[in-house]
């Protein structure tokens, strides 16, 4: 049993960032010993794993057949039915699920088990670090944030002059792209806009690209950049200038009061954005990690010393905090990548 739940999670983290604000979920179905189907959930409205299973399998040979899936099944209607009712008229036999959806009051726990299906609920570790942030998202009614940096070992993304390129490898870039790829929408400032004119595209990847964020209190807009002519997926700019307009179709402004990070977050998972990635410079990046909106801290570090007057070393604040208040991260894995380092890192 242990394999099949272990699979039903790893299929589930193979599309992780690819779901919106919707849950990575997988799923195994296995009659007699062998697995007849697999699924799942590949994008928000497309069909659940649970169901991308049953197909495979066929639902003629579901009948009898238990399921192996990495969260409990839901039992509400939304962009498509409940799974749980198809379980339930398929004839699957026993269900077994990973992690418990927690921000649901109606359970498909309780909905199959009514219908005589045999349901046991096996916590998992790898599941439920990987739903952990996705229930707090929902909870709160904000994306998922990652906030990446590249910088030299003393913390500089760039010299005081503003030359940053290759401060990391080009294998970085590559590892950069994949990082985007997971992610639904992409976010910077005006400042690293107009100074480095980045892409933030997945390149190399087939596939989707993500939205791109730019936030701009006072409607600055460098309007030139690379990134407003690809029309690759959509643009928006989150501004408190009320006579900022876009001379593109795809590109979206959204007035705001002010363009505080947790407005701009709420205003992005309204419009069905999940995961956000923060790629900026100095003052965005700090005031992602002086909050507590920040879940993951990807730090990309180039064994390099920049030194100067630290105009771009990457966190930056006009206070200082004290020890026993600090906001604390836990590294959950480190790989060198060419000749530099990355690290991942979770909030506390």
């Amino acid at each position: 049993m242990n394999n099949y739940i272990d699979y039903a999670v790893q299929l589930a983290e193979m599309v992780e960032g690819q779901t919106g604000v919707n849950p990575p979920v997988g799923a195994v179905i296995v009659k007699e010993g062998h697995i007849i189907g697999i699924g799942a959930h590949l994008k928000k409205g497309d069909k659940h794993a649970e169901i991308q299973a049953i197909d495979m399998a066929g639902a003629e040979q579901v009948n009898g057949a238990t399921m192996y899936v990495s969260l409990e099944p839901c039992s509400h209607y939304g962009a498509t039915p409940p799974c749980a009712q198809r379980i339930i008229d398929t004839g699957v036999a026993k269900v077994v699920y990973a992690a418990k959806d927690i921000t649901l009051h109606s359970t498909g726990h309780e909905m199959m088990t009514r219908a005589g299906i045999d349901v046991a609920y096996v916590p998992h570790s790898r599941a439920l670090r990987l739903y952990e942030p996705f229930f707090e998202s929902k909870t709160e009614a904000v994306p998922i944030v990652t906030v990446k940096v590249s910088a030299s070992i003393d913390g500089k993304q760039a010299t005081d002059d503003r030359e940053s390129q290759w401060i990391t490898s080009k294998a970085v870039k590559s590892d950069v792209f994949r990082l985007r790829h997971m992610h639904d929408v992409i976010l910077t400032g005006n400042g690293t806009l107009s100074t480095d004119n980045p892409s933030l595209t997945v390149r190399s990847f087939d596939g989707r690209q993500p939205a791109r964020a730019i936030l701009t209190d006072s409607g600055q807009v460098n309007w030139e950049a690379t990134l407003f002519h690809d029309h690759l997926a959509p643009v928006y700019i989150y501004t408190s200038n009320p006579n900022l307009v876009a001379p593109y179709a795809h590109v979206h402004v959204v007035h705001m009061p002010d363009t505080e990070v947790g407005t701009v977050l709420q205003d992005l998972y309204k419009k069905g954005f999940g995961r956000v990635l923060v790629e900026a410079g100095p003052r965005l990046t700090s005031q992602f990690l002086a909050s507590h909106y920040t879940t993951n801290f990807i730090l990309y570090l180039a064994p390099k010393i920049i030194g100067g007057q630290g105009k771009y070393q990457y966190y930056q604040t006009d206070w200082t905090t004290p020890l026993d208040q600090l906001m604390n991260f836990e590294i959950v894995h480190s790989e060198r990548i060419d000749t530099d380092m990355k690290l991942l890192m979770k909030r506390k």
